[in-house]
């Protein structure tokens, strides 16, 4: 008896996690960047030269969040003037290696808990000094990209430029 309750409770807890662990609709589709808040001081507290700043700045962004062929993968393509990267078939909390958009190879992981999808990146080539992460929220229908960095707190609005998938 005491067998059967200990396996429905760890039954439960594990669906549970698992229905936890999918992105939410909401999520997905095609979003392009609105606007930004305290972006420039964001660069410049991670070191970014004032003239690098600007350019960043002038870059249009688009980011596509989709699900996957296979079941439980997801998709992100970042899109901008200068470069794009696509991280295809990733799993929640699984770390994959791939280019970001500094073309430095990375170890990313992403993650979805209470209402937040996270992408957590570590450079390959300074694994101990360059560990960000950008935490995404949606707010009235538009993408929010949220960034701390030496106590600078930077967000970013995408609007939604095409209906979800």
């Amino acid at each position: 008896m005491k067998t059967s309750i200990v396996f429905a409770v760890f039954l439960s807890c594990f669906v549970v996690g698992q229905m936890a662990s999918e992105i939410p609709e909401k999520f997905f589709g095609r979003f392009t960047l609105d606007k930004s808040e305290n972006f420039d001081e964001f660069l410049a507290a991670k070191g970014v030269s004032w003239f690098v700043r600007q350019m960043i700045k002038l870059a249009s962004v688009t980011k596509v969040l989709e699900k996957n062929s296979v079941g439980g993968k997801y998709n992100l393509e970042n899109l901008t003037s200068k470069k794009n990267t696509k991280y295809e078939g990733w799993e929640l909390g699984k770390t994959f290696q791939a280019e970001g958009l500094d073309g430095e190879q990375h170890k990313i992981t992403f993650n979805f808990k209470d209402g937040t999808l996270t992408e957590h990146h570590i450079r390959l080539n300074e694994p101990d000094t360059s560990a960000e992460t950008y935490h995404y929220t949606i707010e009235n229908d538009q993408l929010v990209m949220k960034m701390v960095n030496n106590g600078i707190t930077c967000r970013r609005w995408f609007k939604r430029s095409q209906a979800k998938k």
